[in-house]
């Protein structure tokens, strides 16, 4: 544990072109590992990139543990504390946060957006030092902080972002073509899916909730009408059994 940057490339962040570096490399042929794993990922980054809004919980869940079990992991080294006590304290956070995000949905998407636009940006600058990580880190805080105000929106483009990375460099491994273009190409039609396909399922999601609204607003107007026309009827009967009375009289 040499550096934060070490730490979070061994615990938290999805590290992929460390991961796939040999697979890269001209001329490689993929063991049935390698490939077993590349499919693992590009599965996983299809989920995350279509879905993750949807079930932002279980994102939450997953990152909030790798997160919180890198910052215990450095909190335990920072305060000199030996292998074994910095893996049970980095467990201990990574449950209490994994807990969190799940339960708590603002809690979640917090966690979701902060680790999946730092995650990102990890790709996209590959940082070298210290402060480039913290770049990446004051990017997912950002983006995080926008998330308690825009928060189906911020979701949908922090998940939809590292899903496309994490999906299509996979699938770009798993090609026999080569090429930084067609790997960009492949992560940006990824990006694009992933964020109309979420957008799809939130506007459905908010047309269903209108509509389960608006039964419920007639439901209850007609309920009103209902009590209104029996109330009436209750007057007219009065009146008309005061008339009787007053004509036997």
């Amino acid at each position: 544990m040499n550096s934060i940057n070490e730490i979070f490339g061994q615990t938290g962040e999805f590290d992929i072109r460390d991961m796939l570096a040999d697979i890269g490399e001209s001329g490689h042929v993929l063991t049935q590992t390698e490939l077993t794993a590349l499919a693992v990922t590009a599965a996983v980054g299809l989920l995350l990139c279509l879905f993750g809004l949807k079930v932002v919980r279980l994102w939450a869940a997953l990152t909030g543990f790798g997160f919180g079990f890198a910052v215990g992991i450095m909190a335990g080294g920072a305060g000199g504390m030996d292998t074994n006590i910095c893996l049970i304290v980095g467990l201990a956070a990574g449950i209490v946060l994994a807990a969190l995000g799940a339960a708590l949905y603002r809690v979640g998407i917090f966690i979701t957006v902060f680790v999946s636009v730092s995650s990102f940006c990890t790709q996209v600058i590959r940082p070298d030092s210290s402060i480039l990580f913290a770049v990446c880190a004051a990017a997912g805080l950002v983006a995080a902080i926008l998330s308690v105000k825009f928060t189906e929106v911020i979701t949908i483009l922090a998940t939809a972002a590292l899903g496309a990375v994490m999906g299509g460099t996979a699938v770009y491994h798993m090609l026999a073509v080569r090429g930084e273009i067609i790997h960009i190409l492949i992560c940006a039609a990824f990006a694009v899916a992933g964020i109309m396909i979420q957008l799809l399922l939130e506007s459905k999601k908010r047309k269903k909730k209108s509509l389960k609204k608006a039964a419920k607003i007639r439901e209850e107007t007609s309920a009103a009408n209902e009590v209104e026309r029996a109330r009436a009827m209750m007057e007219d009967l009065d009146s008309i059994s005061s008339d009787n009375v007053e004509e036997e009289k």
